[in-house]
């Protein structure tokens, strides 16, 4: 499931659910921006099979878009993608696959590469361990099982959503696993673009493992 309100953004929302090999799978998408029209989106998408494209008032909190669009999702498990990262064909099968062999409630990546555009250069962050079960996981990587909503759902908040729900799922005995790297590319724009503050880039920087000067950032984080 995908919550946006930046019309730019949706050929990269699409583009991330068709490059994923992981069957059966579904899009929802729900627009958040009033100036974004729901019937175009639906027919800019009608060849592709599985994309819903649903919408809610620009006032909706992002944490009631979500709840909105899992009330839409058919499967048992939903996973969450952010509309300006990129997603490797293998990310939802690598992720899907830790719930055949953990007790997690969440699964997602707490290490992950970023890729800083204006500088052209991809680091490497590690909050917890690999492939263990960690108090947090990035928002943009978590896929849930869909039962779990029954009992808590996200915050009626559009900021710090991601990391409420999972204190809330913590809170009620759930357990959160973290699984590998890799599939996934956090994504630091231009700064020329919205959301985008080049004095943060060197923030991040600082906090990162290593870094790789490259124009590439696809082929090594692809696994």
């Amino acid at each position: 499931m995908t919550c946006t309100n930046r019309p730019s953004r949706m050929e990269n929302v699409i583009r991330s659910y068709l490059r994923q090999r992981y069957q059966p799978k579904e899009l929802i998408i729900i627009l958040n921006n009033n100036s974004m029209s729901r019937k175009e989106w639906q027919w800019r998408v009608k060849g592709y099979s599985g994309i819903k494209v649903f919408q809610l008032d620009e006032k909706v909190s992002l944490g009631e878009c979500y709840n909105s669009a899992v009330e839409h999702a058919s499967f048992d498990y939903v996973a969450k993608f952010d509309d300006d990262d990129y997603y490797a064909p293998n990310f939802l099968g690598g992720e899907m696959a830790a719930f055949d062999y953990t007790y997690a409630d969440i699964v997602g990546k707490s290490a992950r590469f970023i890729y800083f555009q204006d500088i052209s250069t991809l680091a490497y962050h590690e909050a917890y361990p690999q492939f263990s079960y960690v108090s947090y996981v990035i928002g943009a990587t978590m896929i849930v099982r869909k039962e779990v909503f029954r009992h808590i759902k996200f915050r009626d908040i559009t900021y710090g959503e991601d990391s409420e729900f999972q204190k809330d799922c913590l809170a009620a005995g759930r357990k959160i696993f973290s699984v590998d790297r890799y599939n996934y590319v956090t994504i630091r724009h231009h700064s020329s673009e919205p959301h985008t503050n080049p004095l943060e880039d060197y923030a991040y920087l600082s906090y990162c493992i290593r870094c790789w000067k490259t124009r590439d950032f696809i082929t090594p984080i692809t696994r």
